[in-house]
């Protein structure tokens, strides 16, 4: 294989990049002019013309003030289409707070949360169950138990913590 085919070949394995256009939808779905995006991410109205139109690419550091800004992930904001007709769900943010205004969403989030929290439960159920099965469990198993307990504890631990940053939301 030449170079020419690898690299088309790790550039056909690539997430669409949506960058660009998704900051130029998201200034304009929330009714803001370039010299008014640029004044709330501390930058100048010739930056945000560069990245609407591909030429440049935001600082990471820009980048994170930008999805703060329209209330995106900022791997939301670079791989999905946020445009009006893209299929991504944009939650109802007022730009002027960054508040959420669907509590809906909030108990979305929250359910989303006590389900992956019961999955999690389930599988080690499950596992629990099925090393009772075996008369003596191998070395490997038994280290795999380990691994899996940690994983189960750590697993629980960022639910905790985002339910603790939904109750925050809730109250701000």
């Amino acid at each position: 294989m030449t170079a020419q085919q690898q690299w088309n070949d790790i550039n056909s394995r690539q997430p669409d990049m949506y960058l660009h256009r998704n900051i130029r939808a998201l200034r304009k779905r929330y009714g803001l002019s370039q010299e008014e995006l640029a004044a709330r991410v501390g930058l100048n109205r010739g930056n945000i013309a560069s990245y609407e139109n591909g030429a440049a690419e935001p600082k990471i550091c820009n980048l994170l003030k930008l999805s703060q800004v329209f209330g995106v992930s900022v791997i939301d904001l670079a791989h999905c289409d946020l445009s009006e007709n893209g299929l991504h769900v944009l939650p109802d943010l007022n730009p002027a707070n960054g508040r959420f205004q669907d509590p809906a969403m909030l108990d979305q989030f929250r359910e989303r949360a006590e389900e992956v929290s019961k999955v999690i439960h389930s599988l080690y159920t499950c596992f629990q169950y099925k090393l009772k099965s075996l008369p003596k469990p191998s070395p490997e198993l038994q280290a795999l138990q380990v691994h899996f307990e940690q994983m189960r504890e750590a697993s629980q631990a960022l639910i905790d913590d985002h339910l603790a940053l939904l109750d925050f939301v809730e109250r701000a």
